[in-house]
C-alpha cells in the first residue's frame, strides 16, 4: 500500500503532531539542526538575480524565468528525509524536486534554514518573532493567523486566480473549497492550503467480528445495539478463554481522537464535541456544550459504572490502550481509518484471529448518524509580502501537482519515491518537495479503485500507480501474508475503514464544521483553559465522583470563562 496515500497523511499527523506533514520525531542530526553556512540571513531580498530581468509579466509568467530567480523557504525534515539525509547530506537542496523547479520553471530553492520535523514550529515561531522570515513560509494555522494579523502574508487572490493550473484548481473542486476556505480571510486569499482531505477523518466503529461470531451477534444498527455488544465483549467470554479478562470498548484518557476516543460515541447522540453547528436561525453554537453531550456522557458513565470500559483508563494514553488492544483485551473502538495501522495489524500479528472489521457510527434515535468533518488542511504556505516574482510561489504548488498525484496527467512516480528504496534514491521523495498538497479524495478513489478489481474484476484500475500498489499488497494478504492485513482492512472491498468513508459519502451524512478558520484570539488566550476544564469534568461525569448534572454547571462555566467570547467571535469571523 501507498504510504502516503494510506495512512501516514493522516496517522502521523492528525495523531502525533500538530503541524500538518511536517512530519514526525527526529534524532539529533548535526547537518538537518544546523542553518546552513552559506544560507543568507534575510530572506525579504531574496531574489537577487543579476543581469537579464527573469520573465514575470502576465504573458510569460507560467513559462520558465531566464534567467533564473531563486526564491527562499525553510523545511522541517521528515524522518524519512532525516535518513536520506544520512546518506546524501545535501538531499534537501539537491533532489529531484529542486532539480526539476531549475529546469522545467527556472527556479532555484535556497532554505534557509532545515530542522527536523517535531522542532519545526518552535523553529518557525522565533522566526517570525524576529521577522527574519523566507519568500514562502510554511506555517500552522497559529503562524497562518500571525502572519495575516502582523501584515507579513500577500494577498494572493488575483495570483491564484490567474496562474494557478487548470488541474490545481481541479484538486481545490474535489476539497469543496474547503482549504481554500480555510486559507481565506476577509475575503482575500493570503495562503495555500496543504490539503489532506477533510473526509478521511471521519468516526467509525471498529469491532472484533471473530467475537460476535463467538457469541452470536450481529454488528451494531443502533446505539443500543452498541451498549449491548459492550455488555456481552465484558461479561460473557468473547474469546472463549474461560476468564473475565476483556472489556466492551476501549477508551484513552485523553477522552477524544482517532483512537479509542468518544467522539464517535457523541454522534451518535448527535453530540459534536469539538465542533460548530447552526442553531436552526443562522448562527453557530459550540456543539461541546449542547443537551446531545449530555445524554451521551450519561451513557458513558453507565458503560463505566457496569465495568464495560477499563477501571483504569483516566491513566492510560494511547500507547497504553493499544497494548490493551494487542493483548486482546478490547473488543470494540471508536476510531478512524488510519487504525489498521496502529494498532490494529499489532493485534492481528500477535492474534490472526482477531479480526478487526470497520462499521459506520450507528444512532440513537431514528435520524442517522452524521459523523463532523473539519478542515481539510493544517499547513498553510503563506507568501511573503516582500518576495519577488511572488507568482513562483503558485508555480511550485502547480508543480507538486503536476508530478505527485497518481491522477495528474504530468504524474511521474520518480518524484514519488517507491517504498523501501531509500538506499538506492535518497533525492526521490514527495517529502523533499519545497510546497507539498494532496488530491483530497485520494484515498476514497483508492477504495473505490480497489473496490472494481476484486468485485468488478475490472483490471484497468492496475493502470493507476496508488492502485496497482494496493491491490498487490491486498493480494499478498489474502494469499497468506498477514502482516499485510492492515490494506486489506483500510482499504479493501469488505467492512473496510474506506468502504465505511464511501458508504458515508455516497449516503450524504457528512456534516462539516460550521466554523473552520484559524483560531480567534479568545480561543487562543482561553481554549486551554476551557479544554482543561472539559476533560476534568467529563472525566468525573464518566467515573462517577461527579453527577451528570455537573454537565449544566460546566456548560454555565464555559460560557463565562471565555465561551461567550469565542462564540461572538467565531459568528463575526464565520
Amino acid at each position: 500500500m501507498e504510504k502516503k496515500s494510506s495512512y501516514t497523511k493522516i496517522f502521523l499527523i492528525a495523531v502525533f503532531t500538530a503541524a500538518i506533514l511536517v512530519l514526525t520525531a527526529c534524532g539529533d542530526n548535526a547537518t538537518t539542526n544546523k542553518e546552513s553556512d552559506d544560507s543568507p540571513q534575510a530572506s525579504n531580498t531574496s531574489n537577487d538575480n543579476t543581469g537579464e530581468a527573469a520573465v514575470s509579466n502576465a504573458e510569460d509568467a507560467k513559462g520558465i524565468y531566464s534567467p533564473p530567480i531563486t526564491v527562499t523557504s525553510v523545511m522541517g525534515l521528515s524522518d524519512q528525509v532525516q535518513k536520506a539525509v544520512a546518506i546524501k547530506p545535501d538531499v534537501a537542496s539537491d533532489n529531484i524536486w529542486t532539480r526539476g523547479y531549475e529546469k522545467e520553471l527556472g527556479i532555484k530553492v535556497n532554505y534557509l534554514w532545515t530542522v527536523p520535523g517535531a522542532q519545526m514550529e518552535q523553529k518557525m515561531n522565533v522566526a517570525i518573532s524576529a521577522n527574519d522570515l523566507p519568500d514562502i513560509i510554511p506555517a500552522n494555522s497559529r503562524q497562518f493567523k500571525m502572519l495575516v494579523d502582523t501584515g507579513v502574508a500577500m494577498d494572493i487572490t488575483k495570483l491564484f486566480d490567474q496562474y494557478a493550473s487548470d488541474f490545481t484548481k481541479e484538486m481545490m473542486e474535489a476539497d469543496k473549497q474547503i482549504g481554500l476556505n480555510q486559507a481565506t480571510v476577509e475575503g482575500k486569499l493570503m495562503g495555500l492550503p496543504q490539503l489532506n482531505g477533510a473526509i478521511d477523518a471521519a468516526s467509525m466503529i471498529w469491532i472484533r467480528t471473530d467475537w460476535l461470531k463467538n457469541l452470536g451477534l450481529e454488528p451494531p444498527k443502533t446505539m443500543d445495539d452498541v451498549m449491548k455488544i459492550a455488555e456481552a465483549f465484558t461479561k460473557n467470554d468473547p474469546d472463549q478463554n474461560g476468564v473475565n479478562d476483556t472489556y466492551g470498548l476501549g477508551l484513552v484518557k485523553d477522552l477524544m481522537g482517532g483512537f479509542a476516543g468518544l467522539d464517535g460515541f457523541f454522534e451518535g447522540y448527535h453530540g459534536y464535541i469539538n465542533g460548530w453547528i447552526d442553531d436552526g436561525t443562522g448562527n453557530l453554537v459550540f456543539g461541546g456544550i449542547q443537551p446531545q453531550i449530555k445524554s451521551a456522557l450519561a451513557k458513558v458513565a453507565e458503560l463505566y459504572k457496569n465495568g464495560y470500559i477499563d477501571k483504569e483508563f483516566s491513566v492510560k494514553d494511547t500507547a497504553k490502550v493499544a497494548e490493551s488492544v494487542t493483548a486482546g483485551k478490547v473488543g470494540m473502538q471508536f476510531g478512524q481509518h488510519f487504525n489498521p495501522f496502529y494498532p490494529l495489524q499489532d493485534a492481528k500479528n500477535k492474534d490472526p484471529k482477531a479480526d478487526w472489521q470497520a462499521f459506520p457510527v450507528v444512532s440513537a434515535d431514528s435520524e442517522p448518524a452524521k459523523p463532523m468533518i473539519n478542515g481539510s488542511a493544517g499547513t498553510f504556505y503563506v507568501v511573503n509580502k516582500n518576495m519577488k516574482n511572488p507568482e513562483a510561489a503558485i508555480k511550485l504548488y502547480n508543480y507538486f501537482y503536476a508530478k505527485d498525484p497518481a491522477i495528474s496527467p504530468e504524474f511521474d512516480p520518480a518524484y514519488h519515491g517507491k517504498n523501501g528504496e531509500l538506499e538506492k534514491a535518497p533525492d526521490q521523495s514527495f517529502q523533499l518537495a519545497t510546497m507539498s498538497t494532496f488530491y483530497p479524495q485520494q484515498n476514497l478513489f483508492i477504495h473505490q479503485s480497489v473496490n472494481k478489481y476484486f468485485k468488478e474484476k475490472d483490471q484497468s484500475v492496475l493502470e493507476n500507480y496508488w492502485v496497482k500498489d494496493n491491490v498487490e499488497q491486498i493480494e499478498k494478504y489474502k494469499a497468506g501474508d498477514n502482516k499485510l492485513w492492515s490494506a486489506y482492512a483500510w482499504a479493501g472491498p469488505d467492512n473496510s475503514a474506506f468502504n465505511v468513508i464511501d458508504y458515508y459519502d455516497k449516503n450524504n451524512l457528512f456534516l462539516q464544521n460550521g466554523y473552520i478558520k484559524t483560531d480567534t484570539d479568545s480561543t487562543t488566550q482561553k481554549g486551554a483553559t476551557l479544554k482543561q476544564m472539559r476533560d476534568e469534568t467529563f472525566t468525573k461525569i464518566i467515573m462517577g465522583t461527579a453527577p451528570v448534572d455537573e454537565f449544566d454547571a460546566y456548560v454555565m462555566k464555559w460560557k463565562k470563562l471565555g465561551g461567550d467570547d469565542i462564540t461572538k467571535e467565531v459568528n463575526a469571523a464565520k
